[in-house]
């Protein structure tokens, strides 16, 4: 690099104080001092600033000193990705030489966010107001089977499932000329398209970001794919429905309830035996089914049982009366067993049977034995007397 004035070395110091990339540069582009920064990511061998500044073809604008953004030649000869801003501050002419001097600043944090982004285990894209993929991280990538160079610069209808491809467009345009905001801000479900055409759920939330140097405004959007999520939702449903087949199929009326005594599940058979639709059961208090006075008492009943633990008819056996819907009681065994959840709280399982049916059976047998009894010793008498006779 060139011989510098007193002035220029004053000013190298300051720069290399910099956090930021530096470069000083003379009047006509020529390099004439880097910071340990600007060294780490730019090539030594840049002799004028057109070197490393790669200006943005669709802006038409080649003049360094007024560039505002674009992308650079690193050291390795790569090319960035994305653009990296541009700050140019001109410095007052030397007053020894007087050359005219200007420090680029190059600045790094957009990188710094890009690399925490690529770190993200859930996908991101950036778009502008037309739509336009301007930035994916590399979670978005893998999810949908494209390169990087593959989807920046393409639609973003390119990963639109579910028919939203083809109006897309008019939401983004809808939400800028009206700037209601129907997804902005909130996270939804969607579908997402990969390559290959398949597409699969998605959690999508979308933030609006707005560049102030430049006044534009883009549109990151935050991808969350829950195919994994949905299959064991689906397994989950499936083993619900076979556990309340399996309950259903009980000739036995069942009955599940919360710490509150609230009603969370029911089998057939309890419908049946207290005829209640199951509609009319779920989310109702268990006292609507307690007979014999003790409706107004279950909720203290349940109290001292949950403050003290003292198990009065958890795991055991008792006969009970149980009332209908009709009002009429029914005398039914009841097991209570205690299941203690997940999140630690406590449910309660009630298993029931219907005496109605043995009770009758055992006034019967009752009735008859004692006719026989009846008969029996009556016959035995009447033979005694005869003999007597």
């Amino acid at each position: 690099m060139p011989d510098l004035c007193a002035t220029a070395n004053v000013i190298t110091t300051v720069l290399d104080g910099a956090n930021e990339r530096a470069v000083l540069l003379a009047d006509d582009g020529t390099v004439l001092y880097m910071n340990r920064a600007a060294k780490h990511f730019l090539c030594h061998s840049h002799e004028v600033v057109t070197d490393f500044l790669v200006p943005n073809e669709n802006e038409g604008n080649n003049d360094w000193k007024t560039i505002e953004s674009c992308k650079i030649h690193m050291k390795m000869g790569n090319v960035t990705r994305n653009p990296r801003n541009i700050h140019l501050q001109t410095i007052a002419a030397c007053p020894c030489c007087d050359k005219q001097y200007y420090a680029m600043f190059i600045c790094s944090k957009h990188e710094q966010v890009r690399s925490l982004v690529d770190q993200a285990f859930d996908a991101v894209v950036t778009i502008d107001c037309s739509g336009t993929i301007c930035t994916v991280n590399d979670a978005c990538t893998e999810l949908f089977g494209y390169s990087e160079k593959e989807m920046v610069g393409q639609n973003i209808s390119l990963i639109c499932g579910g028919g939203h491809a083809e109006n897309h467009s008019r939401y983004i345009q809808h939400y800028l000329e009206t700037g209601e905001k129907k997804i902005i801000g909130i996270k939804r479900e969607a579908l997402g398209k990969k390559r290959c055409g398949t597409e699969f759920p998605c959690e999508l939330g979308i933030q609006e970001i707005s560049d102030v140097s430049s006044g534009k405004r883009y549109f990151s959007g935050f991808i969350r794919d829950l195919t994994l999520i949905k299959k064991q939702e689906a397994e989950l449903e499936e083993r619900q429905i076979l556990m309340q087949g399996m309950i259903n199929a009980s000739f036995d009326p069942m009955v599940e309830i919360d710490e509150a005594g609230i009603i969370k599940l029911v089998n057939d058979a309890t419908c049946n035996l207290f005829c209640y639709k199951k509609e009319e059961l779920l989310g109702s208090n268990i006292s609507l089914l307690c007979g014999d006075g003790h409706a107004e008492k279950h909720a203290e009943y349940m109290k001292k049982y949950i403050d003290t633990g003292v198990k009065h008819i958890i795991g055991r056996k008792r006969q009970v009366k149980a009332k209908r819907k009709d009002g009429t009681e029914v005398e039914i065994e009841l097991g209570v067993q205690e299941v203690v959840l997940g999140s630690g709280k406590k449910s309660f399982c009630g298993y029931m049977r219907d005496l109605t049916q043995q009770k009758a059976d055992k006034r019967a047998l009752r009735k008859t034995q004692q006719l026989m009894h009846g008969k029996f010793f009556g016959l035995s008498s009447g033979s005694g007397e005869e003999s007597q006779e």
